[in-house]
């Protein structure tokens, strides 16, 4: 299997176990066709769209881009913050094979199947290493960063713009044209999965949680939904040659987690196995390494109130970016409408 191949598996399985787990001030544009009035509320709605657009596309180009798509739009919001602008570079499909070297789990993640060729996300390690960016500039391939825009529905009833199973319609349509590079609806959001660091206490967990505009309906402490995450918690500096010692042994590193190490402060959380710290040799780079092994607390959270059971997920990115901000937040996973 090719290191490309590798990757696209990889990506496929961190999908995979997110589907398991489960932006707005721009003027009104009208599209050709309005949305019907009166369907039935009853059906699974959405608020929106998040769109994520080639680098350099003008809010102008986004507005004619949109306006061929079948829904009322209320707001257009450009280059959103709600969701993080990636870096990113276009390979070839069949010009891979020359290019092996740039392929490397810590540089390039989540690839995306763009007509003949394949969006590979680069990392923050990749966009700050000069061997990286030296091979980028040996294989004549510039790295570009994406446009987010957040797309708001009208929505007089607070429970959708359009039906669920349009929006995904509309979805699909838009990621065929060669400017967009992502689409996906603003689906309703029931749960949260959060997982803290080692040791944080019940307490704390509800301390934290008071901090942000959410309404929440009950908070499992220590939910068993997922398994026990394993990691180490390793200075920035260090992270790659940490790195370089787990690969002694293939069975040190859970490969779900491989390419995303998290980032906290000046830190990076890596994640280990089971079967790591069970391994003399293992526990043998710790020791010599100054490391401990932590474990995670997860946390499943039942959003709504008495009115409802969910929010929209486009409010649920917005505390995602506050939460993830705490100290003791290690990842925040949403599971949408069933």
């Amino acid at each position: 299997m090719s290191k490309i191949s590798k990757v696209i598996a990889v990506f496929s399985s961190v999908l995979a176990l997110i589907i398991l787990g489960g932006l707005f001030t721009s003027a009104p544009v009208d599209t050709k066709a309005p949305v019907d009035t009166k369907m039935s509320v009853q059906e699974k709605q959405v608020a929106g769209f998040f769109i994520e657009f080639e680098e350099g596309t003008t809010e102008p180009e986004v507005k004619a881009i949109l306006e061929n798509c079948n829904m009322t739009i209320n707001t257009i919001d450009y280059n959103s913050d709600i969701m993080p602008s990636r870096y990113y570079m276009i390979l070839d499909r069949d010009k891979t094979i020359n290019i092996e070297e740039l392929v490397d789990d810590i540089n390039l993640t989540g690839p995306v199947r763009k007509g003949s060729n394949y969006i590979l996300t680069v990392t923050e390690q990749a966009i700050q290493d000069k061997n990286f960016l030296a091979i980028l500039e040996k294989n004549n391939l510039p790295m570009k960063k994406s446009v987010y825009c957040y797309i708001g529905l009208e929505d007089e009833s607070k429970n959708g713009g359009i039906p669920e199973k349009d929006a995904f319609q509309i979805a699909n349509e838009l990621e065929r044209n060669e400017k967009v590079l992502t689409a996906s609806p603003d689906t309703k959001v029931y749960h949260l999965l959060i997982e803290f660091e080692d040791g944080t206490t019940e307490p704390e967990v509800k301390a934290i949680l008071e901090k942000y505009n959410m309404t929440m309906n009950t908070i499992e402490y220590n939910s068993d939904l997922q398994p026990e995450r394993y990691y180490l918690k390793v200075d920035a500096d260090k992270r790659m040659g940490v790195r370089d010692e787990l690969r002694k042994d293939e069975n040190w590193t859970d490969h779900i987690y491989f390419n995303h190490d998290i980032k906290k402060g000046n830190s990076y959380i890596i994640t280990v196995t089971e079967q790591a710290i069970q391994d003399e040799n293992f526990l043998a780079i710790l020791e010599k390494d100054n490391l401990q092994v932590k474990n995670s607390v997860l946390c499943c959270i039942t959003l709504g109130d008495g009115a409802k059971n969910w929010i929209w997920e486009s409010d649920e990115r917005k505390i995602e970016n506050e939460l993830k901000m705490n100290e003791k937040v290690l990842t925040v996973v949403f599971s949408g409408s069933t």
